[in-house]
């Protein structure tokens, strides 16, 4: 079966690179590119206009037993068929299906004229086929990614009591590996400590400034240790080849040429190029990323931590970027640090965003309309607006009626996750509550206290506040605004 499959002028070589990588089965496949920039905005009633008007194209295109058309493609392909008078059917609307889509023709199956080969066939996410650099215990390190490795580090200001519960936390966020991280006023036995607790949760790598700590560590069961290309030059016959060598360095004749010789010598080496802050060095750290991966045969590490703790913005936002950026430079691993509190939360941030950024390179598609939790204050699709035939009054501001004896005071203990509530009369505490639920705090004070409408929905609209800033871990203020978007005034109105 002789298929042809239309196309754009700037699309065709990316879709002859999956045919000839995917092409398993040995398909007489041709790809024809129409003389337009983008085809998946047209409808199939100007593709035939174009095929009709091109005689050699139109001639072309009756050699085929089919044609398979982008599911992007708006109208029946039908209109399309009567013009060649050769079988047209509707493809994938994600490039990365397109080999799917050919193997379910291969054996048997039936596209459709009106719905995208993705309906026709469900929901397919490609499997995305790498080779694996070495192991780190049973974790496989691609040599180029994706898929990617989340990697957080246990930052130094971290103490040892909140190592446990922050280690913990990483792992079930979704970090695979840990690094504990070191700075020469920290005390060797802390960092001992620190590599303990870790330990229980994920293989730890451990920053090194000091080659006399390393037997210590290693006999900790320690993985692998992070450090500066001079030091590592300095003290590499000390080094275990059983342990993973991660180096970075912004000079890349040094990186390149430290990196190779660790390799020949029989280490498992991972390179950070380092990635910049941005406005200041964030360009030029891309060119370094792409010089590497394509002069030194070892994965890399692509640290968010300076981008994600400069960019005064929500950090959401920003891995969401960042990860789809590590996935188009191949990164192996990702390097999540939760420096300050900004950043908390990020290694959770971090698995949604790889994930996401995984999916759309599997598809060879961009991340637009995949399903994402990084949504978390703006949404895909505008809001939808329900009208009615009931006839509404129009309610402007009315002022408080409120009983001045009687007082509400809410806070949030973020420590133990609650909403705690205290309802005074006369300066004497009538109730002091405290939960999780906003609404089942509210139903619990109406009960116990007959108060007056004005204070009810005062305590509804305040618990409603303290919930929300409880669930994003903002500062709650009584009678302050949680959320201020930028295009508001400063009282968010």
């Amino acid at each position: 079966m002789k298929i042809a499959i239309l196309t754009s002028t700037t699309a065709e070589e990316l879709v002859k690179d999956v045919i000839k990588n995917d092409n398993k089965n040995n398909y007489d496949i041709d790809i024809i590119a129409l003389p337009v920039p983008v085809i998946s905005i047209l409808d199939t009633n100007i593709i035939s206009k174009i095929i009709l008007k091109r005689t050699y194209l139109l001639n072309k295109l009756k050699d085929y037993n089919l044609i398979i058309i982008p599911g992007l493609v708006r109208g029946n392909a039908e209109i399309i068929e009567k013009t060649t008078n050769v079988e047209t059917y509707k493809g994938p609307k994600s490039l990365g299906i397109l080999p799917y889509a050919l193997d379910f023709i291969y054996n048997g199956g039936k596209l459709d004229k009106i719905k995208s080969a993705d309906e026709v066939m469900g929901s397919i996410i490609p499997k995305i086929i790498y080779k694996t650099a070495f192991k780190i215990n049973n974790i496989d390190i691609p040599l180029r990614g994706p898929p990617t490795i989340i990697i957080a580090e246990i930052h130094p200001d971290v103490k040892i009591e909140e190592v446990d519960e922050t280690a913990k936390r990483f792992v079930n966020d979704g970090a695979k590996l840990l690094i504990v991280g070191s700075k020469n006023d920290l005390n060797p036995e802390t960092i001992v400590e620190k590599i303990k607790i870790a330990n229980k949760y994920a293989p730890v790598i451990v920053e090194l400034n000091d080659i006399s700590l390393l037997k210590s560590h290693q006999d900790l069961g320690i993985v692998g240790i992070s450090a500066s290309t001079n030091f590592i030059q300095e003290n590499v016959d000390e080094i275990s080849k059983d342990l993973v060598i991660i180096i970075g360095d912004r000079n890349m004749k040094k990186l390149k040429r430290i990196g190779n010789d660790l390799i020949n010598k029989g280490y498992k080496v991972i390179v950070d190029p380092v990635l910049g802050i941005p406005g200041i060095d964030f360009v030029n750290s891309m060119k370094r990323y792409i010089n590497i991966a394509k002069s030194l045969n070892a994965p890399i590490l692509f640290s968010a931590a300076d981008a994600t703790e400069e960019i005064e913005a929500d950090t959401i936002g920003v891995h969401g970027l960042l990860a789809m950026i590590s996935i188009e430079l191949g990164a192996s691993l990702y390097l999540v640090v939760e420096e300050t509190y900004k950043s908390i939360r990020g290694v959770s941030e971090a698995k949604e965003a790889i994930r996401i950024a995984e999916t759309a390179y599997s598809l060879k598609s961009s991340p637009r309309g995949l399903f994402s939790k990084l949504l978390v204050i703006k949404q895909g699709d505008k809001p939808i607006s329900i009208s009615d035939q009931v006839k509404y009054d129009e309610v402007n501001y009315i002022p408080p009626n409120y009983n001045f004896n009687d007082y509400i005071q809410i806070t949030v203990d973020y420590n133990m996750k609650k909403i705690k509530v205290l309802y005074k009369r006369n300066n004497e505490i009538l109730a002091a509550l405290e939960g999780k639920h906003a609404m089942s705090i509210a139903r619990e004070l109406v009960k116990r206290i007959n108060i007056t409408p004005d204070h009810a929905a005062y305590l509804g609209y305040e618990l409603s506040k303290a919930e929300i800033a409880l669930k994003l871990g903002k500062t709650y203020v009584q009678d302050e605004p949680i959320i201020v978007p930028p295009w508001k005034g400063d009282n968010g109105d």
